[in-house]
């Protein structure tokens, strides 16, 4: 199995600091046997395909390729790495739709497929993923319906779906313990159900670039520590609606005299996050680790 390094440089050289590991347990058959269990090459500018024969390293529990070149469809094998607790494949250009035989990955934690050109739509199978923790499809290719299956898995701490169409309603999350949720520019319309507020650990919520609309109440708001982000939207506003300064609402109203400005909910902005990754946002989408 060989992986090909392209003459582009200059990424991998802004990214010495990626810690890039092959990882090993060597106490098998009494520490006689080693077992790779890691493979993380990141930002590498690697090129190329992914190798089915990667399947045969049955104990691996975590693949990191992101930030690479890698292109072609996911080889149906890799759904027989069924140890496999993080698979990280974010920022390549994979094409295609995800094979059916992902569904084998019950024990799967993590899965970040951001900015590729993936085809087809979000996989239902990823609800018998039980022990899913996080899930990244920013910018994947992969288009709604958001799967029901998806939306009752219990044990989502972090949701992020943004760029594309197809998510028309805001799904029902079974989790209770959402900390990061985003859904940006997805096509959501309607209001923001009430459940959303009452989470107990969400510390970001980020809903920009939809068609959400209904009233949003100043007490949802005032009462919310985290960080929020409700622009470009459809929203109606409290008249009472205090300052908050961790929250945007930036051009999020249907009136017309509040479509170029700040809403009195958001108050003095204070961007000590967004300044240098804001064009980044908006036009192009390799920010994706910015959100972690």
């Amino acid at each position: 199995m060989r992986f090909t390094k392209s003459n582009d440089h200059k990424q991998a050289d802004r990214n010495l600091e990626v810690n890039n590991t092959i990882a090993c347990d060597c106490s098998f058959n009494n520490n006689m046997t080693c077992h790779i269990t890691e493979l993380s090459l990141v930002n590498l500018t690697l090129v190329g395909k992914v190798p089915p024969k990667l399947a045969k390293l049955r104990h691996l529990r975590s693949i990191g390729v992101e930030g690479n070149q890698f292109s072609g469809t996911i080889p149906d094998e890799l759904g027989n790495l069924t140890k496999l607790v993080k698979l990280d494949l974010a920022s390549n250009q994979f094409t295609g739709s995800l094979p059916i035989t992902l569904a084998r990955l019950v024990n799967l934690e993590q899965l970040w497929i951001s900015d590729n050109k993936f085809s087809g739509t979000i996989p239902a199978y990823i609800g018998k993923w039980s022990r899913l923790r996080k899930l990244s499809l920013h910018a994947s290719g992969l288009k709604g319906p958001f799967p029901d299956a998806v939306a009752c898995l219990e044990n989502l701490i972090d949701l992020r779906i943004s760029d594309t169409t197809g998510i028309n309603s805001f799904p029902v999350l079974s989790s209770k313990v959402i900390e990061t949720l985003i859904l940006r520019n997805v096509g959501l319309s309607g209001p923001i159900p009430s459940y959303i507020w009452k989470l107990p650990n969400r510390t970001r919520l980020y809903l920009t670039g939809n068609m959400l609309s209904g009233n949003v109440e100043s007490a949802f708001l005032i009462n919310n520590k985290p960080n929020i982000d409700l622009s470009y939207n459809n929203f109606s506003w409290s008249s009472s609606c205090q300052e908050k300064s961790n929250i945007n609402t930036y051009r999020s109203s249907i009136l017309k005299n509040n479509l170029t400005g700040l809403l009195p909910c958001a108050g003095p902005v204070n961007c000590k996050t967004y300044q240098r990754s804001y064009k980044l946002w908006w036009r192009r989408y390799k920010d994706y680790k910015l959100f972690q």
